[in-house]
């Protein structure tokens, strides 16, 4: 299984709630996949959480604060989950798409439609975790997909964001194992690729979109081959 995916359910109606969590049990034995939910009934319930929240799915019309402004207010703390709204009126979408709404759902709730934009919205949690670098003596955080290659040196190890390098004194295996595996690759014992960076693979290395080349080792070039290819199929890049 892959891991968890952390949904938050915001709706002033209980028996949503009830709906909507049956469909995300199925859903995640159909799809093989691992998910926590979190229930709130109100808008300031969910502004008030501290619990982490990858995907939203917010309902438009609720009392005293509606989902419009929620996901505004949630925008202006830094809160960058993935809101699916859900609405009967189809009158708001507008409304919706002015605060950066991923995907919608229409109520009543359509199980297929759910279904579809959940796997959507999963598609773009690859290596959604932040990870914190310093650029000079500068610290900040960086989201995984944002970072190109690792590449170790000796005692240290390079960090390419785009045309940023950062320097770490912990070892390439320490960074393997926290980065996200469903997105980067050890092709080399000196390199960890983020195969969204990968343009081509190429005879023994990677072609990166930045036109930079990347040595695959020759003892796992087939193992290469493969977990790049079935990425390129899970993500529609064939």
């Amino acid at each position: 299984m892959e891991k968890l995916i952390k949904i938050g359910l915001c709706d002033d109606e209980t028996y949503i709630h009830k709906e909507i969590f049956k469909i995300i049990e199925k859903y995640q034995k159909e799809r093989e996949c691992s998910i926590e939910m979190f229930s709130f009934f109100t808008a300031r319930e969910l502004l008030e959480t501290e619990k982490e929240i990858q995907i939203l799915l917010l309902d438009i019309d609720m009392p005293q604060m509606d989902g419009i402004e929620a996901a505004f207010r949630l925008r202006e703390q830094g809160r960058n989950c993935r809101v699916i709204m859900l609405t009967s009126k189809l009158e708001r979408f507008k409304d919706a798409f002015k605060i950066g709404a991923y995907r919608f759902v229409t109520k009543p709730v359509d199980v297929k439609e759910l279904e579809e934009a959940l796997d959507d919205a999963r598609s773009t949690l690859l290596g959604y975790a932040q990870t914190e670098l310093k650029f000079g003596a500068v610290p900040c955080k960086v989201f995984q997909y944002q970072i190109d290659y690792l590449q170790a040196c000796g005692d240290y190890v390079k960090i390419h964001v785009g045309e940023k390098v950062c320097e770490s004194t912990r070892p390439l295996k320490s960074w393997k194992e926290e980065l996200d595996s469903q997105l980067f690759v050890e092709c080399h014992k000196s390199y960890i690729v983020n195969l969204k960076s990968v343009k081509r693979i190429e005879r023994d290395s990677f072609l990166l979109e930045n036109g930079e080349k990347i040595l695959i080792a020759r003892r796992r070039r087939g193992d290469v081959v493969r977990i790049f290819t079935e990425f390129d199929i899970r993500n529609d890049r064939v």
